[in-house]
């Protein structure tokens, strides 16, 4: 009887546990939310676009290629004087509940970011419970996140995900433009003294042009998006752009370089010599001199030779050496330049305040302060060193054999 009993007990425990979630939704009821655009009209009201998955054109599955005649998203727009606001207004025009868990892409306006602080921005995006730490944060550059969010694309139906892939390889080939997450961009505004970097977005042709279903179908596309410099951030709002060499400068104090090309001049003529760097690693030091903070930025780089247009002879190792001497300057001349771009602004985005905390944390506590102004006038020192691990497929450049 006592183990009779003892059943009851544990099958009507069990049933207890299979009562389902109380706040589901039905799959046909949900919209699903795949990036979004955050910009501010002329009435001090926040405009939102909400990029929303078509089912019937990504059925199957197939949410890239020319499966369909329709598009495979439709962006909707509603206005309101809070963020939350207007995820419930849209409910005017979308017949379902938005979903944000499958969101990749949050593209901020550069007027909104140039006036408006990020901290009210990312307050609402960390605390409403629908969004992914993970969705990738850009700032649309020169124009409305609207207008970017809404182009399409040929190689990727759904205009969100061509941008997040378009940083992301962007990011492992190049080194210019750093991914930044909500979780990345909220933990930075958190730490005090310290500014913040996003990658820009930026549109090249007519807004009207890339939002043509038939678009798809042009061997060269005359509208598209492309990823565009670095916006740098000081107490939560724009305060300028880094482009080339400089905003890769950045990533090499930050140590965020994956991959990247480094090109430099041959010494007899104006031919180059290009490397791609395959592995990159950057060390910050902080000391103190007479109790002022200084700081060096200790970069390692290597990788092999792509491109030769020299004739030089490979196989000696003074001229490897030489080489490697070029590409080491070359290290130095981009981080030097992001550094001094960072001081005449007073703004720490490469993270120098951080590392002298670690590192000296009772002096750290005087200065912290007026970091700012320390760290404009704060001494800097640069080293880099750089290996070529091989010379590709060939040792000695062709036009070597030619002379």
């Amino acid at each position: 009887m006592r183990r009779v009993v003892s059943g009851l007990f544990v099958l009507f425990g069990t049933t207890l546990l299979l009562t389902g979630c109380w706040d589901h939704n039905e799959l046909e009821e949900v919209a699903l939310v795949m990036g979004m655009g955050i910009d501010k009209t002329e009435d001090d009201l926040y405009k939102v676009s909400f990029q929303i998955v078509n089912p019937a054109q990504v059925s199957g599955g197939e949410m890239s290629g020319d499966t369909g005649e329709g598009t495979s998203v439709t962006t909707y727009v509603e206005t309101g004087e809070t963020l939350f606001e207007t995820t419930r207004k849209i409910s005017s025009q979308v017949p379902r509940n938005l979903s944000f868990s499958h969101m990749v892409v949050l593209l901020l306006g550069e007027e909104l970011a140039r006036e408006d602080s990020l901290f009210e921005i990312m307050d609402f995006i960390e605390r409403y419970y629908g969004f992914r730490p993970t969705t990738l944060v850009l700032l649309a550059r020169e124009g409305e996140a609207n207008s970017i969010l809404s182009i399409l694309n040929p190689m990727e139906r759904i205009p969100a995900m061509k941008i997040e892939e378009t940083l992301q390889k962007t990011t492992e080939a190049w080194g210019e433009n750093p991914e930044r997450n909500v979780n990345d961009v909220v933990q930075t505004l958190s730490a005090r003294n310290k500014g913040l970097t996003l990658s820009g977005v930026s549109l090249v042709g007519e807004k009207d042009e890339g939002q043509r279903v038939d678009k798809n179908k042009e061997a060269v596309p005359n509208s598209y998006v492309e990823i565009s410099g670095m916006g740098l951030f000081k107490e939560g709002r724009l305060d300028g752009w880094l482009d080339d060499k400089a905003a890769r400068g950045i990533a090499w104090a930050l140590n965020e370089i994956k991959r990247t090309v480094l090109t430099i001049k041959c010494e007899e003529n104006e031919e180059l010599v290009a490397a791609e760097v395959r592995y990159s690693k950057t060390k910050l030091e902080a000391s103190l001199n007479e109790g002022k903070p200084e700081i060096t930025v200790n970069v390692q780089a290597e990788g092999p030779l792509e491109e030769v247009a020299c004739p030089m002879d490979l196989t000696d190792p003074k001229v490897i050496d030489e080489l490697n001497n070029k590409f080491e300057s070359a290290i130095k001349q981009e981080v030097t330049e992001a550094v001094t771009i960072a001081q005449e602004q007073k703004n720490d985005v490469l993270g120098f305040g951080e590392t002298i905390s670690r590192s000296h944390p009772k002096e750290w506590k005087s200065m912290k302060d007026n970091w700012d102004e320390t760290f404009s006038e704060m001494d800097v020192h640069v080293n880099a060193e750089f290996f070529i691990r091989k010379t590709g497929l060939r040792t000695n450049p062709l036009i070597l054999e030619k002379k």
